[in-house]
């Protein structure tokens, strides 16, 4: 076969094997010196095609690598034409729209070395409420409105919980190639299986902040055991803990609590001021609440009847000054971004609080305090009232006495507990955290599938 021969048939080869599209991207692979028939077939290549890139085999390519091996080392060192970017959804404070946003991971340009790779680290956030999964699509450029318009280049779920912050990690292997690698447990999606337009489709329209919660714990500090005061304050500071994650700022959710005990100060002579009550802690960010409660101490039961409740009760309205009573779920007109302050007790204890006058064998309170009274104070002021109280179980005692003494903790209990009860080992903290935070207001679709958040939304 002469030249001429040879190159048409280099041509017709040509022809049959690339993409008929004009100008087909082609990576020209050049033997080792010597090889004249292949250097000659090159040249054609190179006069027909104009190849974007050419890798000379030599001594950088092992011998054993197919070529197919050499071809994806060769295109991961090209430079990005397109930022790499990850589709979240971004929420405007100002008018509470929803929109899609691309957060660019690699920009266009960039390129790798031989062997290299690149990573690139951001944090997302769960919506306002928990999701069964999100979604990570990583696109070459951005979108357009509607999801179209820009190459898929991976897509990974991940499980968030409500507002809940997440650090992720991308690595770049080369031009549409990029992984997500923390963190771990996430879950690769095959692009193909995933319709970018029905994925932005149901993005909620606006979504409004709920109102400020400040919540209030009274907690029973007097037990049987030292086990059985810390297993209550475990269960408050996990519920701050909770809440703490969910606004890191401390501006939305404020906390405070009130401790309470016996009767003892006023059942011995020489017993000292000041141990009905632990020290009340103010409202403040959920963060600093946890410090707070460290001073407080133990104390062993006497009587397993009722406890200063009461005061503690009493106490919690005093916490909260009375003009900020008197202007709950008032927002001020010159603020038409304000919102309504919503206002919860949380009971943590075993005893009911003691009745302002003796109930047979139920003690009254020495400073005759009527629980009822203050109960009623604080649901007129707008407080919601809950229980996670732990009372004595079982039959009733065979004594009238008794009966008696447990069908007023049973009234107490179910007065106290009207707006909510908790109960331990059926209510873990996770759950009464997420009852007690206020409900974010979302308009458009509820979809329990969705994007992550470029920021956090309080």
């Amino acid at each position: 076969m002469d030249r001429r021969e040879f190159d048409t048939a280099v041509l017709e080869w040509l022809k049959a094997c690339l993409p008929a599209v004009p100008d087909p991207p082609v990576v020209l692979l050049s033997p080792p010196a010597g090889w004249k028939l292949l250097e000659r077939a090159a040249a054609v290549v190179r006069e027909v095609c104009a190849p974007r890139v050419e890798l000379r085999a030599g001594s950088a390519e092992s011998a054993r690598r197919t070529t197919a091996d050499a071809v994806r080392r060769l295109v991961r060192t090209l430079p990005l034409l397109a930022d790499h970017t990850l589709l979240l959804a971004r929420l405007d404070r100002d008018t509470g729209a929803v929109q899609a946003h691309s957060h660019v991971l690699f920009p266009a340009g960039s390129r790798l070395g031989l062997g290299e790779t690149d990573t690139a680290e951001v944090t997302v956030y769960g919506g306002p409420t928990d999701c069964d999964a999100l979604y990570l699509p990583v696109l070459a450029g951005a979108p357009a409105a509607d999801g179209t318009g820009a190459p898929h280049v991976s897509t990974h779920q991940i499980e968030v919980g409500a507002l809940e912050p997440v650090r992720l990690t991308f690595v770049l292997r080369g031009p549409g190639e990029v992984d997500l690698v923390a963190p771990p447990g996430a879950r690769r999606v095959d692009p193909a299986a995933v319709d970018m337009p029905c994925l932005l489709s149901p993005l909620p329209r606006r979504i409004t902040p709920p109102p400020r919660l400040e919540l209030y714990f009274t907690v029973e500090l007097s037990g049987a055991d030292p086990a059985e005061t810390e297993e209550r304050l475990t269960f408050v500071r996990d519920v701050v803990g909770l809440l703490a994650r969910r606004d890191r700022a401390g501006t939305a959710i404020r906390v405070g609590a009130v401790g309470h005990y016996d009767h003892t100060v006023y059942e011995g002579i020489g017993a000292k001021v000041g141990i009905l009550l632990a020290a009340p802690v103010s409202a403040r960010p959920p963060a600093e609440l946890t410090a707070a409660l460290g001073g407080w101490a133990h104390a062993r039961r006497r009587q397993d009847l009722v406890s200063s409740l009461e005061d503690a009760l009493r106490e919690v309205a005093q916490l909260v000054p009375e003009d900020e009573l008197r202007g709950v779920a008032r927002p001020a007109a010159k603020d038409p971004g304000a919102t309504d302050v919503q206002r919860v007790v949380l009971i943590v204890a075993r005893r009911p609080p003691a009745p302002a006058r003796q109930h047979g064998v139920v003690p009254a309170c020495p400073h005759s305090v009527d629980w009822r009274t203050a109960l009623d104070r604080l649901r007129s002021h707008r407080f919601r009232v809950m229980t996670r109280a732990d009372p004595a179980a079982g039959p009733p005692p065979p004594d009238r006495p008794g009966q008696d003494a447990r069908r007023y903790a049973d009234e107490a209990w179910k007065d106290l507990g009207a707006d909510g009860v908790f109960r331990p080992g059926a209510d873990p903290a996770a759950a009464v955290a997420r009852i007690l935070a206020p409900p974010w207001r979302v308009e458009g679709p509820d979809c329990r599938l969705g994007l992550a958040f470029s920021a956090p939304l309080m």
